[in-house]
């Protein structure tokens, strides 16, 4: 908007620095811009916000029904288009005060009255021309009265064959007004690149058609180098992906199998250990029956060799008996000698001696003497035990159960 309302700029000392070298600045002051008011009607800028003032006005509008236009940030949809108007100066001279009036009245009739918003009339540059802030905002009365409005300039400009068509319509109207224009369309392409002034010189304000065609062909390469950038990112993401699911698998599969691994060297080690268990139970076992076996052979050699000692104690025992008897005699006499009781002072000693054994003895060697006696009582009755032992003959002790030793000779 700066470039467009210069003049006005300058009128209230705000006027920025303009790049293009084109405007000479000591004929700024004979532009002219225009608004539309509150009303709907023309009027001259005063301020530098009266212009933006009335383009506001206009999205306000759009806004509130129903256009899709962002209050803060950067609004993808164009929301202002400039529309260049440009008469050559024999024309211009014909029609000095209402060439851009007639402009005016047909673009509003091409765009919508109320979506041309404000121009200006530029004399400050090589050739006299028209800045038109357009609006391209698209109404449409819905089925119950009310209106919908969109912000669309592909509504105006579809292609460049719908632009062409409006330059047409734009020359057949001022034709119609008395304008001396010529009806053949020049490529877009020539307009966009430049004009040719009233001496004949041609000024480049774009882009040639050459340049423009190699600008395309590089634009479509960088497009095509674009697609096949895509392409091989789509590819190397699906190849990573792909190795992301096989590394993720191939990590589930080697947690499997550790797991597996684990498992089995503790059911191997269980085994081992049981393995062990078995092995020095068998040895414990093997050992136990080595020490029976050789107990028993112990116990054998044992009766063997007490069978032995008892029937040598009762051969001696035999032959002594009557020795016993003697003696027994001999202290008999020799007592009656000495008017001495020899034999029961012995028997009491032997009693005392017999005594103080029994109390050491233990109750197993206690039990074995009592059963002696036992079978020598049944063999003095006549009655002979079936378990009778070598030791049987043996016995010189009679427990009385009182405690007392009787002396057996």
């Amino acid at each position: 908007m700066r470039h467009i309302d210069r003049e006005t700029d300058r009128l209230n000392n705000c006027e920025v620095s303009h790049s293009n070298p084109n405007i000479r600045s000591e004929l700024t002051l004979l532009n002219e811009s225009y608004f539309k008011d509150t009303g709907g009607n023309w009027r001259g800028t005063d301020k530098p916000q009266d212009m933006l003032d009335a383009i506001n006005r206009r999205i306000d509008y759009a806004r509130e029904h129903g256009a899709r236009i962002a209050c803060k940030g950067q609004n993808d949809t164009v929301i202002v288009r400039p529309l260049v108007v440009q008469l050559d100066e024999e024309n211009i001279s014909k029609h000095p005060k209402t060439w851009m009036w007639d402009v005016i009245s047909e673009t509003e009739a091409m765009f919508g009255k109320d979506n041309i918003v404000g121009f200006s009339l530029h004399r400050d540059e090589t050739n006299e021309h028209l800045h038109i802030a357009f609006i391209p905002c698209v109404e449409k009365q819905t089925d119950n009265g009310t209106v919908k409005c969109a912000i669309s300039q592909t509504h105006y400009f579809r292609n460049p064959k719908s632009l062409a068509g409006m330059h047409r319509r734009l020359r057949k109207a001022l034709v119609s007004k008395g304008y001396d224009i010529d009806m053949e369309n020049k490529p877009i392409e020539e307009h966009l690149a430049g004009y040719t002034d009233k001496d004949g010189n041609w000024h480049q304000q774009g882009l040639t058609p050459e340049q423009l065609k190699e600008l395309e062909n590089r634009q479509l390469e960088l497009k095509i180098g674009e697609i096949q950038m895509n392409i091989r990112k789509s590819e190397l993401d699906k190849l990573e992906a792909t190795m992301r699911d096989v590394q993720s698998k191939a990590k589930e599969t080697q947690e499997k199998l550790d797991a597996e691994r684990e498992k089995l060297e503790l059911q191997q080690s269980i085994l081992a250990t049981d393995r062990q268990n078995v092995q020095e139970q068998l040895n414990a076992l093997l050992e136990e029956k080595e020490n029976v076996n050789k107990m028993k052979k112990d116990a054998e050699n044992m009766m063997e060799q007490a069978s032995a000692t008892a029937a040598v104690c009762g051969q001696i025992l035999d032959d002594e008996k009557h020795l016993n008897a003697k003696f027994l005699e001999f202290l008999d006499k020799e007592g009656a000698k000495r008017n001495k009781d020899f034999r029961g002072f012995v028997e009491r000693l032997y009693k005392m001696f017999m005594k103080q054994r029994k109390d050491s003895m233990s109750p197993w060697a206690l039990e074995l003497m009592r059963e002696h006696q036992k079978q020598r009582i049944q063999r003095e009755q006549g009655q002979f035990p079936t378990n009778t032992s070598a030791y049987d003959n043996s016995p010189f002790i009679i427990d009385n159960n009182n405690g007392d030793m009787d002396l057996m000779f």
